[in-house]
């Protein structure tokens, strides 16, 4: 078989929704966002200029409408510049190769290396490598949504803390919950695609035994999860955080925290009014380019 590799150099600021909104949904193996990474003394990555985009599409019949629709995707989408597409033939052999060059060791924050399954690491002294095997669930730590949310919970952490991933996609974040002392961990997600990646990928991390991946999402029926979590992590998108606001609230234990992630920046001032008004306190915001993702607290019981 052949692929088709369609590529679109944007804006570095633009790249996650040029993925998110126009490419993800047609291509195979998920989308690659290459960009350029910087590290200073703080612990949040520091970007710059501009950003690649592709995807990967079969050489078959359907080829042409998949094409078209990824087009006029693109068309629709509301972006700040005309976002033009490159083209290039593969042969099979190439595409695993050219699929997984983009896909390269992330540090994020202090201590959390992210591993591709098939990178060489030498793990150094405080350090825990999170394994993932990229696929079509949300989560590879290439996303800045999942980045802010990384660097959330690495701040927020402490061994012991019973842990809500809402949305795990890969499972990246529960992994990381669990490689810090989260303990018990519950990662939910309403794709089935998305239940067995993260188990696939947890089970890879030796993690089994500590975090159990189940199809579904808030509020559970009984209220059985009720006040249950030290700390809640939702890489959702706005309108998600929005409807379930009061029930991630009630899934908090007093003083336990929230971190919602997924929220462009213009939806900031809305999301916090709505977590607020459910009973939390906004306590810190972190940022990376136009995506923002929120820490917040529950009261004292």
């Amino acid at each position: 078989m052949k692929w088709l590799e369609l590529s679109a150099e944007v804006d570095r600021g633009q790249a996650e929704t040029v993925a998110e909104e126009a490419l993800r949904p047609f291509g195979q193996g998920g989308v690659a966002i290459e960009e350029e990474v910087s590290w200073g003394q703080a612990e949040e990555p520091l970007f710059q200029g501009r950003a690649r985009v592709s995807v990967f599409l079969p050489v078959d019949d359907a080829l042409g409408s998949k094409r078209l629709r990824l087009e006029e995707a693109l068309s629709r989408a509301m972006f700040p510049r005309p976002v033009g597409l490159s083209a290039r033939e593969i042969e099979e052999q190439q595409w695993e190769t050219a699929w997984r060059k983009h896909y390269k060791v992330l540090k994020v924050g202090q201590r959390i290396i992210v591993k591709p399954a098939w990178e060489e690491y030498r793990t150094e002294a405080g350090q825990i490598v999170i394994e993932i095997e990229p696929g079509m669930a949300f989560g590879t730590g290439q996303h800045a949504t999942t980045r802010l949310c990384l660097v959330a919970i690495e701040r927020l952490l402490r061994p012991g803390m019973a842990v809500l991933d809402l949305g795990t996609g890969s499972g990246i974040l529960a992994i990381a919950a669990a490689k810090l002392g989260a303990s018990p961990v519950l990662a939910l997600d309403v794709s089935p695609t998305s239940v067995a990646v993260a188990r696939a990928n947890i089970e890879a991390n030796a993690l089994s035994h500590l975090i159990a991946v189940e199809e579904g999402t808030l509020p559970q029926s009984g209220g059985v999860w009720e006040a249950s979590f030290d700390l809640v992590a939702a890489n959702v998108i706005a309108d998600v955080i929005e409807d379930l606001s009061p029930y991630l609230v009630r899934s908090l234990k007093a003083n336990g925290f929230l971190i919602a992630g997924g929220i462009i920046r213009d939806r900031l001032d809305g999301i916090v009014g709505k977590l607020e008004e459910a009973g939390v306190r906004v306590i810190d915001t972190l940022a990376e380019g136009e995506w923002r993702a929120v820490i917040a607290q529950a009261k004292k019981g």
